[in-house]
């Protein structure tokens, strides 16, 4: 493929503390150069999600996704001829996973880098063997879903998956990981608070749902602090947990303690 989705990243007030989470219930690895000072980084062997400190006027939850591409100048010229909405520009020297970012026609923003680049996979993990778990889906809702998706095909060659019959949402994957680029409408928000667009959800794939199942409940009864989010309860949680239902793929909807939204399948 010419581009592979190669990591996700969260911004979080309690970023050590959600790297705890993610390692103890989906068993995600850190690298030797993971750095509290900086970012906390879990990752599955192919994808991190990269957990950032808050700053100040930065919002948080999910924030981005980043590629890695064959050519970036390739990327570049693509924008540049049908694309002219989108845009990208370089980063600090200090990121070898994200020299660039940049954002489609309705912008939502990604990283980019080479794949030639160099200490890239490192930054995530050192870890080679199977992972029982694995980051298999990023999501975003955005007002042009239709324009966008044929962005990340046309640009990035991400290959447009077949739909379920009534989804309206356009699914891309580069053969590993799934982008789902998902449509935005205020009107979708009857019943509860608006939720601005942007990134969504985000996907993983466990080997069996109900052992995966019965661990989370092992690790929260141990220690209450590594509990997920309880999905719905007041009539409004119910409409909002009901939403993300309805646009997920897998079979078990959950929230990480910082209430990012997590679609859990073993299909």
């Amino acid at each position: 493929m010419f581009a592979n989705i190669n990591h996700m990243a969260i911004i979080s007030n309690q970023y050590p503390f959600l790297q705890k989470f993610y390692q103890s219930v989906f068993g995600f690895k850190t690298s030797g150069r993971n750095d509290f000072e900086g970012a906390s980084v879990v990752g599955d062997g192919n994808v991190g999600m990269n957990i950032i400190p808050r700053r100040d006027g930065y919002i948080g939850g999910l924030d981005h996704f980043g590629m890695v591409v064959d050519s970036i100048d390739d990327v570049k010229q693509r924008m540049q001829n049908s694309h002219k909405g989108a845009g990208v520009v370089k980063r600090p020297a200090i990121r070898p996973f994200a020299a660039y970012s940049g954002h489609d026609p309705d912008g939502n923003v990604f990283d980019l880098a080479e794949k030639n680049s160099k200490n890239l996979r490192d930054v995530y993990t050192e870890d080679a063997d199977e992972h029982e778990c694995t980051f298999n889906r990023y999501a975003v809702r955005t007002p042009n879903a239709e324009k966008c998706a044929e962005f990340y095909s046309d640009v990035f060659e991400l290959k447009l998956s077949n739909r379920k019959e009534g989804d309206k949402n356009y699914h891309l994957t580069d053969g590993t990981v799934t982008l789902s680029v998902m449509p935005w409408s205020v009107k979708m928000f009857a019943g509860m608070s608006i939720k601005r667009p942007g990134p969504d959800h985000i996907g993983i794939k466990v080997k069996n749902i109900e052992a995966f199942k019965a661990e989370e409940r092992r690790i929260s009864d141990k220690n209450t602090f590594l509990a997920p989010r309880v999905l719905g309860g007041s009539p409004e949680s119910e409409v909002r947990h009901q939403v993300f239902a309805n646009a997920a793929l897998g079979t078990y909807q959950m929230a990480d303690p910082d209430g990012n939204w997590i679609d859990v399948t073993d299909e």
